[in-house]
């Protein structure tokens, strides 16, 4: 997938004049509204993405720009090189999309009709339609629900439907957006092991929108994210830190170490054999636990590093002091 300077706004009103009998027909002021601007974006076959935002930040505009259901405004946006809005038909065989709590399976049926109309739709064979039907089966457990209505499924048995249905024609490229948005745990589970079979396979590129950040932690080694409408991250899971949000590892060796002299890490404390140490910018975990074990002998090593959470919430609180301190602001 590449996104080349793409600009996407949308036509807002201004609210604040109120109607007035006097006035009925006075026209409200009408503006743009930036929802994503410039932005840049290239993702390869194999990569697992988690395309992370606050709520507003542009990301469920970004991917209905991929999918086709928008229109930039500037810039080009190419799928498995097909532009998605003129080729929505081709691109639509090539990618499959799960909507949060949005269904595409068909209200009255039982799900497994709609699996049939599904087939039918791709052109799918029989042979490869039942094939893909088992292995989902095997993971999602569809063949103990799937002979009822889809109206009267729990929302987890029709999430894991959906997540079926959008997979089924073994797509090059999938869009999870909130593919796990109200599920149980045990749910979840479910839905982690199959979207972890996907990453392993390499064969698909998968980009997945949630809030969820285990999820993004256990799945997704690539993080983007968008802040106003803009990239303002976008690499390795490991290299996103802020300021607020520091890495530190926790190492307890079998004796206290002499001085040590790291390449990956700066020692930040020591305490006889505890010693804690902050991975260097660009050093990822695996790197300082392989050097940390080599430097001596070790009893345990411990990351007490931030989550994605945490920095994604120190990342936020950072833009947002910034537009505070902005010439202009108002205070």
């Amino acid at each position: 997938m590449d996104v080349e300077g793409v600009t996407k706004t949308f036509r807002t009103w201004d609210r604040s004049e109120s109607w007035s009998v006097r006035r009925p027909f006075r026209r409200r002021r009408a503006s743009r509204a930036v929802a994503l601007s410039d932005v840049e974006l290239r993702i390869g076959r194999g990569e697992f993405v988690g395309l992370l935002g606050q709520n507003g930040a542009g990301k469920s505009t970004l991917i209905k720009l991929m999918t086709g259901l928008l229109l930039p405004e500037e810039g080009t946006v190419r799928v498995c090189g097909l532009d998605p809005y003129a080729d929505r038909e081709a691109n639509a065989r090539n990618m499959g999309v799960t909507f949060g709590q949005r269904t595409q399976l068909w209200w009255d049926l039982p799900a497994r009709d709609s699996f049939s109309i599904l087939r039918d739709i791709h052109g799918l064979p029989e042979d490869s339609w039942r094939g893909a039907l088992a292995e989902l089966d095997d993971v999602l457990s569809l063949s103990d629900f799937w002979e009822t209505p889809v109206r009267f499924l729990s929302l987890g048995q029709r999430v894991r439907c959906d997540l079926a249905a959008a997979l089924l024609h073994r797509p090059r490229v999938i869009f999870l957006d909130e593919p796990t948005i109200g599920l149980d745990v045990l749910v979840k589970d479910q839905v982690r092991e199959l979207l972890s079979r996907l990453a392993a396979t390499g064969d698909h590129c998968v980009v997945l929108t949630t809030h969820d950040m285990a999820e993004v932690e256990a799945l997704c080694r690539r993080i983007v994210v968008i802040d106003r409408g803009r990239v303002v991250h976008d690499g390795p899971r490991e290299r996103l830190t802020v300021a607020g949000a520091e890495s530190v590892f926790l190492v307890e060796f079998e004796t206290p170490p002499p001085p040590l002299d790291l390449l990956t890490a700066e020692v930040v404390s020591a305490q006889g054999p505890s010693v804690r140490v902050r991975p260097l910018p660009g050093a990822d975990r695996a790197r300082v636990t392989a050097e940390l074990l080599a430097a001596h002998p070790v009893r345990s090593v411990r990351y007490e590093g931030a989550t994605a959470e945490d920095v994604l919430r120190a990342l936020h609180g950072d833009t947002r002091r910034q537009r505070a301190s902005a010439p202009g602001a108002g205070g």
